[in-house]
């Protein structure tokens, strides 16, 4: 083996070590946001919360906030991870 052929390997190596670290990292996002409670938009330098903390009951908009955030935030990256896990394939 040469020189050249080392490089590319070594190469292809980082990148699929990269994309391998990119997917953990957005499996472990979806994971915390299963387990969320409450969401906060940072709006022009306000904060938009749709619920506290300290509330034990979510009101049904509140919750149907939530929900759909959660899911499309979800949806999104389960998207993104399938990118990625094929541009790891095609590697």
């Amino acid at each position: 083996m040469d020189i050249k052929t080392l490089e590319y390997m070594e190469q292809r190596a980082k990148q699929g070590r990269q994309l391998v670290e990119k997917i953990e990292r957005m499996k472990g996002r979806i994971s915390l946001a299963k387990k969320s409670r409450g969401i906060d938009l940072d709006v022009n330098g306000g904060t938009i919360r749709t619920s506290r903390s300290n509330e034990k009951q979510l009101t049904e908009y509140a919750a149907h906030v939530e929900a759909s955030m959660i899911n499309a935030f979800i949806d999104v990256t389960e998207a993104e991870i399938k990118r990625l896990e094929q541009e790891l394939a095609d590697l």
